[in-house]
């Protein structure tokens, strides 16, 4: 099935990187701001989602299987590429291969995660099957994807493993050696995450829906307000931020999992938690310097 270009009416057709070839064309103006960036709003939007994914690789540091955790923060940045470059060329190609399907594997890989973890020392014939099992999804859905190009069969399979992860956080939710306060703490950041997440999503189903009407108020005011109705891009900037919480909160979840009271949760900057070894001293005492007791069922 050959993929059918989407052109908004008044909009744009091409560009100096060619024609537009994607399936989906913005609520943008292209080209209102550079003559390099077919949308320039939706494109300069993911710059929080890279500095975030790339802050939190440095934050892996001294992290027990760090790569897994680099693998995840470093989708989230690889995520963040990719849309720059589909939005400022609005090509297919960069549109399916640098933007879409990266959502796919970077949301399996989170699944991975919470699959993988749930024993202390998991056999290896598991971990394999997992592996296994969990690789012909991203690749299955790529292959379909391919074959069917059409974006609402991503959105399915999206949500299909955004809700498969879910389900899986229940389960976990209530093994035995997790204290309500590392429940708690985990929730905090998945739970807030998912909130941010979903705003966003809000926003640029709004940003779809008046497309019209947001179109026609942004080409009646100054520019230097007409940024603040960009849906779309409010929908970068708030996946970035929501992405990123719930991937600390998903390496604290299985990190304690795998060693109980271990790890903690620390804020360097304001609002950016990362996940961090307990010194000696308060794993001896079983304190947290900045979370309290671990072994206190009550705390926060």
């Amino acid at each position: 099935m050959k993929p059918q270009a989407i052109h908004r009416i008044g909009q744009a057709a091409a560009g100096v990187w060619g024609n537009h070839t994607a399936t989906i064309d913005w609520c943008e103006d292209n080209y209102a701001v550079s003559i390099y960036l077919a949308e320039f709003w939706n494109t300069v939007s993911n710059i929080p989602f890279v500095c975030l994914g790339l802050y939190g690789i440095w934050r892996t540091r001294g992290l027990p299987s760090r790569s897994r955790y680099v693998l995840l923060q470093g989708g989230i940045a690889a995520i963040g590429v990719g849309s720059m470059i589909f939005h400022s060329t609005l090509k297919w190609h960069a549109q399916v291969m640098l933007d879409e399907l990266p959502m796919i594997f970077v949301s399996t890989l989170a699944l991975y995660l919470l699959v993988a973890d749930d024993e202390p020392k998991p056999s290896s014939s598991r971990h394999l099957l997992i592996k296994l099992g969990l690789a012909l999804v991203p690749i299955c859905v790529s292959v379909a994807y391919l074959a069917y190009p059409d974006p609402i069969l991503h959105q399915i399979c999206y949500a299909v493993i955004q809700t498969a992860s879910i389900f899986r956080l229940w389960f976990l939710y209530r093994s035995e050696r997790l204290t309500p306060a590392m429940v708690e703490r985990s929730k905090v950041l998945l739970n807030t995450g998912t909130i941010i997440f979903l705003l966003g999503f809000f926003v640029w189903n709004l940003d779809n829906i008046f497309c019209d009407n947001i179109t026609f108020w942004r080409r009646n005011v100054s520019e230097y307000l007409g940024w603040i109705s960009q849906g779309h891009a409010m929908w970068h900037v708030l996946t970035g931020i929501g992405a990123s919480r719930m991937a600390v909160g998903i390496t604290y979840l299985t990190l304690s999992l795998r060693h109980p009271g271990d790890y903690e949760l620390a804020y360097s900057l304001p609002y950016l938690p990362h996940v961090r070894p307990k010194s000696r001293k308060h794993l001896a005492n079983g304190t947290s310097p900045r979370l309290g007791s671990t072994r206190d069922k009550k705390e926060l």
